[in-house]
């Protein structure tokens, strides 16, 4: 691979020295192995819609393909359980599992392109968490190689069959540092029979946040809420500058009943494509700079940024217009005194070198040291990319 096609895997303006396509699950080994011993340093590829997020590589020397590692390798339509290749796309597992009338909870930017390896690994986040919560809690088990080069499994394939340590919850949100994901078994749902999307648009975002915290409150099983601010509510087709959207799915009967009880306590009654949802999943993806900011959803605050998706409930906001350090600054600081965490997702080299990706660490650094001594004693595996 020549130098300009290598430059497709730059990260952070940093372009590896090799590449490497993996097909198979041993190939991952043998190239960890190989980097390991020649104490190399490689970043984990998928779909890249996520490989922006995290501090610049100490290291960078080899680019690990896992794009080529794809396909179901056992469904049980019956167990509502499934277990795919890290490479697949979760269009292809969507289209795969469609046919029994089934999906994996999980709404993530770009699914032509982002992977299940890689969704899991950097605990990729969207409309469904409202009410499918995390994507750990959709991994049930998974075959990963250490730093080492070691094949390990965690979990099962079935869904009661975890003893001791679930590692396949720890490996989710490490960003390809401890271990390199091949292979997941994946909990599913039925799909709904009927879905609708509802919006309310408003020329005031306080009062479009209250709506949607109004309706938390109201505890009536919505499947998604959001406010779209800015730039994102244009792009739903918003003539205003603030949208609440809401979607009800389950059966025809349940949802025709919520859909009335709505209408009787909230302005949320115009139906709208459901596609709008995939619209607010990409734009933090798509955005130049993109912040994420979390706090506990007992404790409310002030995220009025200009361009930004919430996801109300979950207490999520993705910060999409231009913020200078400061700003910044005052937001994370925010977020941190209630508990919560702002990430610098995506933003210029220099801003994000300025403020740091990640804020005052969750996890104490003799613990992080610990782990990754353990997963990865040679530091092959995106040195420097998660403290």
């Amino acid at each position: 691979m020549g130098l300009n096609e290598l430059g497709a895997f730059a990260v952070d303006g940093r372009v590896p020295a090799e590449h490497v396509d993996a097909r198979r699950e041993e190939d991952v080994v043998e190239a960890i192995r190989d980097a390991n011993a020649r104490r190399v340093a490689l970043v984990l590829w998928g779909g890249g819609t996520r490989i922006g997020i995290g501090d610049a590589p100490a290291r960078y020397d080899v680019a690990l393909d896992l794009r080529g590692l794809r396909g179901v390798v056992d469904h049980q339509p019956g167990d509502l359980t499934v277990t795919v290749r890290a490479g697949t796309t979760l269009a292809e597992l969507s289209a795969a599992l469609a046919a029994h009338r089934q999906w994996w909870p999980v709404e993530a930017a770009h699914p032509e392109r982002a992977t299940v390896g890689g969704t899991i690994a950097s605990a990729a986040d969207g409309p469904s968490r409202y009410r499918y919560l995390h994507v750990r809690d959709h991994v049930i088990g998974v075959h990963a190689v250490l730093g080492d080069g070691t094949l390990t499994r965690a979990g099962g394939r079935v869904v009661k069959n975890v003893t001791g340590y679930d590692l396949s919850r720890l490996y989710s949100g490490t960003f390809g540092t401890l271990c390199a994901i091949v292979e997941a078994t994946l909990k599913l749902t039925p799909l709904p029979e009927r879905s609708e999307t509802l919006i309310a648009e408003s020329g005031d975002r306080a009062s479009a946040v209250r709506l949607a915290r109004d309706l938390v409150r109201l505890r009536l099983p919505l499947d998604a809420l959001a406010v779209a601010s800015g730039s994102p509510a244009r792009a739903l087709g918003s003539s205003a500058a603030h949208a609440v959207l809401v979607r009800l799915a389950g059966n025809a009967a349940a949802v025709e009943r919520l859909r009335r009880e709505l209408a009787s306590r909230a302005p949320v009654t115009r139906e709208v494509d459901a596609t709008v949802w995939q619209v607010l999943a990409d734009a933090p993806a798509d955005a130049d700079v993109s912040l994420r900011a979390t706090w506990p959803p007992a404790l409310a605050m002030d995220v009025d940024a200009g361009d930004a998706v919430l996801y109300v409930g979950l207490e999520t906001a993705h910060l999409l217009a231009p913020l200078d350090a400061r700003r910044i600054a005052e937001l994370r600081a925010g977020a941190e005194r209630r508990e919560g965490a702002l990430v610098v997702e995506r933003a210029p080299s220099e801003l994000r070198r300025s403020v740091g990706t990640w804020g005052t660490p969750r996890v104490p650094a003799a613990v992080a040291q610990r782990l990754r001594d353990a997963f990865d004693p040679n530091g092959v595996l995106a040195p420097g990319r998660v403290p």
